[in-house]
């Protein structure tokens, strides 16, 4: 009796042992996911101001753009008087 005791006792220890490296596994993993999940929003937070950015180059062209189309309706309408 003592000797399947001492089985059990192995066997559960030995569950035991395997659910602790599951779980040393499982929060290794989790910790890797929280890393990289970090290192996207930070890309995110990276990609959004490099878009505001452009979106600011972006109007300050098309301000140019209407200044140059002014000036060449102007060029064309003094062109045309002569």
């Amino acid at each position: 009796m003592d000797e399947q005791l001492q089985q059990m006792e192995k066997r559960m220890n030995e569950r035991f042992d395997r659910m602790e490296k599951m779980v040393a596994d499982l929060i290794g993993v989790v910790g890797k996911t929280n890393a990289m999940v970090s290192d996207v929003k930070q890309e995110m937070s990276n990609m959004r101001s490099d878009i505001k950015g452009m979106e600011g180059a972006a109007a300050l062209v098309d301000k140019r753009l209407d200044w140059q189309s002014a000036k060449i309706g102007q060029l064309e309408e003094k062109v045309a008087v002569k």
